[in-house]
C-alpha cells in the first residue's frame, strides 16, 4: 500500500499582479500526486519508487519553467544577510520597448515546457487515478483506519 495525496500546481501570483502589462495565460494549472501521504492505494515498492520519481521530475520541471519565466521578466533574487535571506526585486524590464511581445513569447515557452512535462507525467497520473477509483469503488480495499474515503 502506498499513500498518495492530490496536489495542484499553479503559477505564483506575486510578480504578475505587479506588472499590469503581463497577461498570464489561462489553463496553467496542473494536477500531480505526492507519494507518501494521503489516501492509501494498493501498489508494490517498484510502483511507489516510479511514482515518487515521476512526481519529483514533474514538479522540478514545473518549478524550473516558472523560474525561467520570472527571470525572463526581470525578477531577480539576491542573497542578503538579513533575516529573510532572499530579496526579490524587479529590474527595469517594464521600461524596455516591446515588453508585451517578449512577455507573450516567454509565457509561450513556459507553457510549452510545462505541457511537455505534463505529457511525460500523464501515464503515471492516470495509473494513480485508476488506483484511487478502485479504492473508492471497493470498500474492502480501503483501510478502516482512515476516516474519509477518497473523493
Amino acid at each position: 500500500m502506498t499513500a498518495v495525496l492530490k496536489q495542484s500546481y499553479t503559477l505564483i501570483a506575486w510578480p504578475w499582479r505587479e506588472m499590469p502589462w503581463v497577461r498570464v495565460p489561462d489553463g496553467l494549472s496542473f494536477v500531480l500526486y505526492e507519494v507518501g501521504s494521503g489516501v492509501a492505494v494498493p501498489s508494490d515498492s517498484s510502483e511507489e519508487i516510479r511514482w515518487r520519481a515521476a512526481h519529483e521530475v514533474f514538479q522540478g520541471e514545473l518549478r524550473q519553467a516558472e523560474g525561467d519565466l520570472r527571470y525572463a521578466h526581470g525578477v531577480r533574487r539576491r542573497n542578503s544577510i538579513m533575516a529573510d535571506n532572499r530579496v526579490l526585486r524587479l529590474h527595469r524590464y517594464d521600461l524596455l520597448p516591446g515588453r508585451q511581445a517578449r512577455s507573450r513569447r516567454a509565457f509561450a515557452r513556459c507553457e510549452a515546457r510545462m505541457r511537455a512535462a505534463e505529457e511525460v507525467y500523464r501515464p503515471v497520473r492516470a495509473e494513480i487515478e485508476q488506483r484511487l477509483a478502485q479504492v473508492a469503488a471497493d470498500p474492502t480495499v480501503y483501510p478502516a483506519e482512515l476516516e474519509h474515503p477518497p473523493q
